[in-house]
């Protein structure tokens, strides 16, 4: 494993990452001591990133059956692997972006971690103000973003941080289709890495990469958010991601250049 950028980041997340943790997408996140988290999985049914199923999704015997056999493989790996590993019963099913509709989620988690499921928001600053709302005001957000170098976004470029403003102040939502064409050259015209994927899945919301990302922008993105930023980049053989570590505390110059947008989405999200 190597830090392209040389920060501190790997010391700061094992100091500041622990206490109940909410858990958002895929599982790149090696650099976490979960001995220090008691974790709890948020996802939606099937965010992307592999179907999550509940005994309850199917009405007929051989359905159930099926489930309690991957629950049991499920507990076996969780007895080996520990916390890294996902469980279907112990995952609430919960779209983030709809957080703020549901007072349960309130300050419930002291950080909130995300791998592999920002890139998958065509709205990311509603996405982080989700997971504030989350999150106690004391807490810190962890999030492992794809660079799109080393992935199949490597033919896009970089989505600029006025974009994605303009998508929070335009409140765009998951019917957004404006990133397809560009999503589906890249993907799986020139790379073809999701070419199977999506004669299963369609180019829509959310199987797709809305946004591209790098080490720039997600640094401008949470700078303009949120105090204490750290930016670097995780390669391994099996994948390269921009690490991002910040307070959960937002700037007061978000809160006052963005207030009248924030509350046209909640009156709720600022603590």
């Amino acid at each position: 494993m190597d830090l392209l950028l040389n920060t501190n980041i790997e010391e700061l997340i094992l100091n500041k990452i622990h206490g109940k943790v909410g858990r958002v997408g895929g599982l790149v996140n090696q650099i976490i001591n979960y001995k220090n988290c008691i974790v709890e999985d948020l996802n939606i049914s099937d965010g992307g990133f592999g179907q999550i199923e509940k005994i309850a999704d199917h009405e007929n015997y051989i359905g159930k059956l099926k489930i309690i056999k991957k629950y049991v493989k499920q507990e076996v790996v969780f007895f080996t692997t520990g916390k890294r590993s996902i469980r279907d019963r112990k995952t609430i099913i919960i779209d983030t972006h709809n957080a703020v509709s549901n007072p349960f989620l309130i300050d419930r988690y002291n950080n909130i971690i995300s791998s592999n499921m920002i890139e998958h928001s065509p709205n990311p600053i509603f996405l982080l103000l989700n997971f504030h709302f989350m999150t106690k005001l004391e807490g810190h957000h962890f999030h492992a973003i794809p660079h799109y170098k080393y992935t199949y976004d490597c033919y896009r470029t970089p989505t600029t941080l006025e974009h994605m403003i303009g998508d929070f102040e335009n409140q765009i939502s998951f019917n957004d289709s404006t990133h397809n064409e560009d999503y589906i050259n890249s993907a799986i015209v020139k790379h073809g890495w999701q070419k199977e994927f999506h004669e299963i899945y369609p180019v829509a919301y959310p199987y797709i990469h809305f946004h591209v990302f790098d080490q720039h922008n997600v640094s401008e993105l949470f700078n303009l958010m949120f105090e204490d930023v750290t930016v670097d980049i995780i390669k391994t053989d099996e994948f390269s991601d921009n690490l991002i570590l910040s307070s959960n505390i937002l700037k007061s110059s978000f809160i006052k250049e963005y207030n009248s947008i924030i509350k046209k989405y909640s009156e709720q999200i600022i603590k």
